[in-house]
């Protein structure tokens, strides 16, 4: 019996020490509420939505031995403005880095970049966050900001500048804040429901961009997925 335990304690031992060298393998998730506000003549408007953050590590060839992997889910946020015009911010930004993990990283933990864009680590760490923690989002990190000339067709999407929301939505309209919270939320679902083209369309919602992307511009590269992760989940 003593025999059988003591084999058992290495076989434990053992297991705890291949989990533990292999503990950064497994994901780190927190989720994250996005906020628009816009102020208007007729008061304040705003939306919302929920995204998940998933980032771990894999086996690399790198010196350290790891790649580091990370994809959010979620949907576009979208603000309802007077005269019947909805502003959309996209899952894709202005940044350098990922779209929505790198707003919401560089968002609430200030020190991201800083420390080397460890998204493994910084997912971590907000994923203990305290549920309602929140930061205002740098101008550099904001979403791409759009509307649609008809929201019934695709191609009549335009960007707007948000420095310069009178521009597309009337004067004393103005962006108020973005920012980002810590929620244990669902994630967001259902913008289907505001553009019903969105699940069939295929390609650019402007078509034809050009072959170089040298020739392009950020309109015209924008496609279904920039709007939801969601559309073609299984």
């Amino acid at each position: 019996m003593m025999a059988r335990r003591g084999v058992m304690g290495v076989l434990a031992g053992g297991l705890a020490l291949v989990l533990g060298g292999c503990g950064s393998l497994f994901p780190a998730r927190y989720r994250f509420r996005l906020t628009v506000e816009v102020e208007t003549p007729q008061g304040l408007r705003s939306g919302s939505s929920v995204y998940e953050v998933k980032a771990w590590n894999e086996p690399g060839m790198d010196p350290s031995g790891k790649v580091r992997k990370w994809r959010a889910r979620g949907e576009a946020v979208a603000v309802d403005l007077p005269g019947g015009k909805t502003l959309f911010a996209l899952l894709k930004t202005g940044a350098h880095f990922e779209d929505m993990v790198g707003l919401s990283m560089s968002t609430l933990y200030p020190a991201f970049r800083a420390e080397g864009y460890d998204v493994v680590g910084v997912a971590r760490e907000l994923a203990r966050a305290d549920v309602g923690e929140k930061a205002e989002v740098a101008p550099a990190d904001y979403p791409m900001l759009v509307v649609f000339g008809d929201i019934a067709v695709p191609r009549t999407i335009e960007l707007v500048d948000p420095t310069k929301l009178a521009a597309a939505f009337g004067s004393s309209v103005r962006l108020r804040a973005i920012t980002a919270s810590v929620t244990n939320d669902a994630v967001t679902k259902g913008i289907e429901g505001r553009l019903p083209w969105l699940g069939s369309h295929r390609g650019t919602l402007i078509p034809n961009p050009p072959r170089l992307l040298k020739d392009t511009t950020p309109i015209r590269l924008i496609s279904p997925s920039d709007f939801s992760t969601e559309l073609y989940a299984s």
